[in-house]
């Protein structure tokens, strides 16, 4: 399984939840790393939904879900996202990646559970999108 942080979140910070994954069956990724900074929200869902292995993307990109073409291209590639409530973005650079940390193995266990998407809130419960 992958797990690619989007162009908002700290490229160190998915590298360094790589490193702690090491020994699981778990890829932590920038999104970067597999895209070029030009590529549009819609072409990388697109490419993603053609991967042969799961992949799931945690992003504060809420837009995903309201522009209308990035929000059909989501739904038609069945993509799992983790979208992080607007809280998130009002956080410093070391509490998002501490709070990240905290909450990973719960996102985790949700992602492995089911194939829906969800939303990521500061504390309390995922809720399914």
């Amino acid at each position: 399984m992958k797990c690619f942080f989007d162009e908002n979140l700290p490229p160190r910070l998915a590298r360094a939840l790589n490193e702690l994954e090491c020994d699981s069956k778990i890829e932590v990724r920038p999104l970067r790393d597999a895209f070029t900074p030009s590529t549009t929200d819609r072409e990388w869902i697109t490419a993603l939904r053609s991967s042969d292995e799961k992949c799931f993307i945690i992003t504060k990109d809420r837009r995903i879900r309201k522009n209308l073409s990035e929000r059909e291209a989501w739904k038609e590639s069945k993509l799992q996202i983790v979208f992080m409530k607007k809280a998130w973005s009002g956080q410093a650079l070391w509490d998002i990646n501490w709070k990240l940390i905290r909450r990973w193995p719960e996102i985790l266990e949700r992602v492995k559970g089911t194939d829906s998407s969800f939303e990521l809130p500061l504390s309390g419960k995922i809720q399914v999108v």
